[in-house]
């Protein structure tokens, strides 16, 4: 993870986790469309969607997980595809998650939109 993002990333795709942070956050994948954009040579575009799920104590330090969550997107969203092959097309409002016993912690998610064309081969 780039060192500008202050809140440490946890990568939980496939892996078991425990992470030993007080605020720390992950990112889950959606693809919602495919299409072959070029048959010969193949070439194809992906849209979906990146939960940005950060983490903290609940009850405390929510505050201080907002201020970092909110940093760290802009942070995020400052950065650029030099080859312009993914594109963050949009940003959803901030969900807060907060389940008492079921969820010891508190959850920030936000949701980015993106496209992503496959270079043709």
């Amino acid at each position: 993870m780039d060192s500008s993002i202050d809140t440490p990333y946890y990568d939980t795709i496939n892996k078991d986790q425990n992470p030993t942070d007080d605020n720390w956050f992950t990112a889950e994948f959606d693809t919602s469309f495919w299409e072959r954009t070029v048959f010969c040579p193949v070439g194809w575009t992906e849209e979906g969607e990146v939960s940005l799920m950060f983490n903290g104590l609940a009850g405390v330090g929510d505050g201080s997980l907002l201020a970092k969550a909110e940093k760290d997107i802009k942070t995020l969203l400052s950065f650029r595809d030099p080859q312009n092959r993914l594109v963050i097309t949009g940003i959803a409002g901030v969900n807060e998650f907060s389940g008492g016993t079921a969820n010891m912690g508190y959850q920030l998610e936000y949701i980015l939109t993106y496209q992503f064309a496959e270079a043709s081969s």
